[in-house]
């Protein structure tokens, strides 16, 4: 397993807001777990994270 985590910065109204992105990779199927945001803006991610890999030229799961 190995994790890896970065920072960015989340909008919140006007305001930047500095958080924190953590990524683990294990063994197990392929997948993406999306956590601590609502159902609704989870969907629209998952979609945004997919799009920006795929265009970056790597392989989706």
């Amino acid at each position: 397993m190995s994790l890896a985590s970065a920072w960015s910065v989340a909008l919140l109204g006007v305001d930047g807001v500095l958080v924190e992105i953590e990524a683990d990779i294990g063994a197990g199927l392929p997948g993406l777990q999306l956590v601590g945001l609502p159902d609704a803006v989870l969907s629209e991610a998952r979609d945004r994270i997919r799009a920006a890999v795929l265009n970056s030229g790597e392989s989706w799961p």
